[in-house]
């Protein structure tokens, strides 16, 4: 008896341990997220030229608001992401509907199929929409040209305000409203749905009438991070804008960045401005969270399907071209691309070479690329996976103020721009005697792309955790268990297949990074995603059009992998 008690007491003594990890666990992650931001509010501060003595002062504050380029950029940033928003929003609801709502022919393999769209990396689809609709050597302006004489211009110029709408539309906007939309209409009781056609209402009006209503919550909470990464966008904006003389915030950042010699105080002025503009959204979808959500799945849930009928195959056949414009095609306008004599133009005596590959894959720095990349894509997984978890745990199963304190600090990181973690990093190590060894390494890549996805990683990881039972560790602590051995034991066994697909996740992220990473990178540590970025800056599209399929055939890899994990214990309704 004595024994037993002494068993259920040991949870007990090793509990008042708590506040020290929590409290460790909070200045960890508190370091990597708040300082690189009291970093960037130091450097703004700091007058001078980079490398010279500089002086407390306010001019840094003054000299962006007397730049008539930065409210045209501030324009475009907002135009570009409602647009593609509006357009994303109204897609991705009727095709996540026709997922998980109606008996659409092989709606699990298109599920799939809009996982590996998610995943594609920006700059290599964007390098195929170049080559088929950039200016008048685009395969589609020649088709056209050849089949109508009178049209004398390109009639696609995808160096254009349309055209950076469409490349994002075709690469992560539809497919993350998707992927994001397709749970919350799973898991909505069918019920509801039969009411309305029992009615006699049809199908589209019962998805206006009573379902968009419903999930209108999720809905919107779906929008707002939408705009928010929209907010954030960089790359394909600076490929395709530049030609164009379209500039975005993201972008004028790193125009301020990467001049001779950098302006880092402008630069930390207009990071600092550009979280400020993404305030207002973050607090409204966090409002919309915690005051807006409705239950969808009752006791007598029913999970139905909708018959469309007649409409099932063309349907499909629509869905289908469209992943094959999202998937397929750039795929294999990428490889038709590298091997090309000249990057989009048909019209040589002599089009076709493997020369572009054989120099490649003699490059030493391709290959060095390659080894940072993978170095960068498993070392972040693997970090991405271990803090996660335990920050998850930690969230879940705290009692006090640390709980709160470390889930808000684990959401900081959406409302910084990939391009602001960068800087910001960047200043820490310049800054800080103690870290400037890192800069310069994979270990600075790897640290600024573990912020980048915490949010993401954490919540998923925390929504695994929320399912289980408490029965489960008391069972194990009654029996002598200590907390870290159930966790390792008992716990985390039970989450590991979500804890693995935040890992691929990372893993892609990491692979095709170039926003979170574009500031901190050198000849030494150059992965693959910023040797295709130098590539295509210095206007070498064949190089980069080999670096650009290395990039997509690991990313999709990653997708793949993940996709099959997460549909294997059903992560994807979590």
């Amino acid at each position: 008896m004595t024994d037993a008690i002494h068993k259920v007491a040991v949870p007990h003594r090793e509990f008042k341990l708590g506040p020290v990890f929590y409290i460790l666990l909070v200045a960890i992650v508190g370091f990597f997220v708040l300082f690189p931001l009291s970093t960037l509010v130091s450097s703004s501060f700091q007058v001078g030229i980079f490398g010279r003595a500089t002086h407390f002062g306010f001019d840094n504050w003054l000299e962006p608001f007397h730049s008539e380029r930065l409210a045209a950029a501030i324009w475009n940033t907002l135009s570009l992401s409602l647009t593609r928003q509006v357009i994303s929003l109204a897609a991705g609801i009727l095709i996540a509907w026709l997922i998980a709502r109606t008996n659409l022919p092989g709606r699990q393999w298109i599920e799939i199929g809009f996982w590996i769209a998610l995943f594609m990396p920006a700059l290599p689809v964007a390098m195929s929409w170049v080559l088929l609709a950039g200016g008048r050597n685009g395969i589609l302006n020649v088709w056209v040209r050849d089949l109508l004489p009178f049209v004398k211009g390109p009639l696609f110029n995808i160096y254009s305000w349309w055209g950076i709408v469409w490349v994002h539309l075709m690469t992560s906007t539809i497919p993350l409203k998707v992927f994001l939309l397709t749970p919350a209409f799973r898991n909505m009781d069918a019920a509801l749905e039969d009411c309305a056609r029992t009615c006699g209402t049809g199908l589209l009006r019962t998805l206006w009438r009573v379902v968009i209503p419903i999930l209108l919550p999720s809905i919107l909470v779906v929008t707002l991070l939408g705009m928010i990464r929209a907010m954030q966008a960089f790359e394909i904006e600076l490929m395709l804008g530049t030609p164009a003389g379209i500039d975005v915030y993201s972008t004028v950042i790193y125009r301020a960045m990467k001049q001779e010699p950098p302006l880092y105080g402008v630069g930390s002025v207009l990071s600092l401005i550009f979280m400020a503009l993404l305030i207002p959204f973050i607090m409204l979808q966090q409002w919309v969270v915690h005051r807006h959500s409705h239950a969808v799945v009752g006791g007598r849930f029913s999970a139905r399907v909708q018959d469309i009928g007649i409409w099932r195959w063309p349907i499909f056949v629509a869905l289908v071209l469209l992943l094959m414009l999202m998937t397929v095609l750039p795929t294999v306008m990428l490889t038709v691309g590298s091997f090309m004599k000249l990057f989009g133009v048909f019209n040589l005596p002599q089009i076709w070479t493997t020369r572009h590959w054989e120099l490649a894959l003699s490059r030493s720095d391709l290959l060095h690329s390659l080894a940072n990349t993978l170095e960068l894509g498993f070392a972040s997984a693997l970090l991405a996976m271990t803090v996660y978890s335990v920050v998850a745990y930690a969230i879940v199963k705290a009692r006090h103020v640390g709980r709160q304190v470390l889930d808000l600090l684990t959401w900081l990181p959406t409302m910084i721009p990939g391009i602001v973690i960068s800087l910001g990093f960047l200043q820490m190590f310049l800054e800080t005697r103690a870290l400037r060894p890192l800069y310069g390494t994979v270990g600075a890549l790897i640290l600024a792309v573990w912020v980048g996805n915490m949010t993401v990683g954490v919540q998923v990881i925390r929504g695994t955790l929320l399912q289980l039972s408490a029965e489960l560790e008391e069972a194990s602590w009654t029996s002598g268990a200590s907390r870290l051995r159930t966790f390792f034991k008992i716990i985390f066994p039970l989450v590991a297949p979500s804890v693995i697909v935040v890992g691929l996740q990372v893993f892609a992220t990491a692979v095709s990074a170039i926003s979170l990473i574009v500031l901190l990178s050198s000849g030494p540590n150059q992965p693959l995603s910023l040797l295709q970025l130098s590539f295509l800056e210095a206007g070498q599209f064949e190089a980069a059009t080999i670096v650009g399929l290395l990039v997509l055939v690991i990313t999709m890899a990653a997708a793949v992998l993940t996709r099959l994990i997460s549909a294997r214990f059903g992560i994807e309704r979590v």
